[in-house]
């Protein structure tokens, strides 16, 4: 029945890392993109329209929520730059996916595991801040939200989801 069956680029990744489970289900998801963002509900007839709520300039898919959005790129910015990593930091078109896949290789062995956790932080964040903005009306400024990532990193290593070791705490 699974004769010649493979994995989709990236599956086997999201479930070796180390982040809360329902963070690596959350990646399962955009992986298969199967993430409700506005485009999938307008291209389902639930909602007319499908403009980013956090940039209101393009659509809204979820590679655009975790990477491509404007205020996505700042909140990557300003991470990258404290964890001297900018030069891994996202294109303006890239995938989420393949761009961490990517990314991953250009960094030393040593702190891959860190990165991984590190780019599910970011990205589950990023989707938190836009669930607030679409259910409760509320949102953050790119600066406000970076901080929130640093405490739900501290709340992640109480939990014992330490992989994200020097590479984010000395952030």
């Amino acid at each position: 029945m699974f004769l010649g069956a493979s994995l989709p680029l990236g599956a086997k990744e999201i479930w070796r890392t180390a982040p809360p489970l329902r963070v690596q289900f959350f990646f399962w998801l955009v992986l298969h993109g199967r993430c409700w963002t506005a485009e999938r509900r307008r291209r389902h007839g639930l909602q007319p329209d499908d403009t980013c709520i956090m940039c209101d300039q393009e659509v809204k898919t979820i590679d655009h929520i975790v990477l491509n959005c404007c205020y996505s790129r700042e909140v990557w910015h300003c991470w990258l730059s404290r964890l001297h990593l900018c030069n891994v930091a996202p294109l303006q078109d890239d995938l989420a996916i393949p761009w961490w896949l990517r990314m991953r290789k250009l960094l030393p062995k040593s702190i891959r595991k860190d990165f991984d956790s590190f780019f599910f932080l970011l990205g589950w964040s990023l989707w938190k801040e836009r669930n607030d903005r679409t259910f409760r009306g509320t949102s953050t400024t790119a600066q406000q939200r970076a901080l929130l990532i640093k405490e739900e990193a501290d709340a992640w290593c109480r939990a014992g989801f330490t992989k994200l070791g020097a590479l984010f705490l000395g952030g």
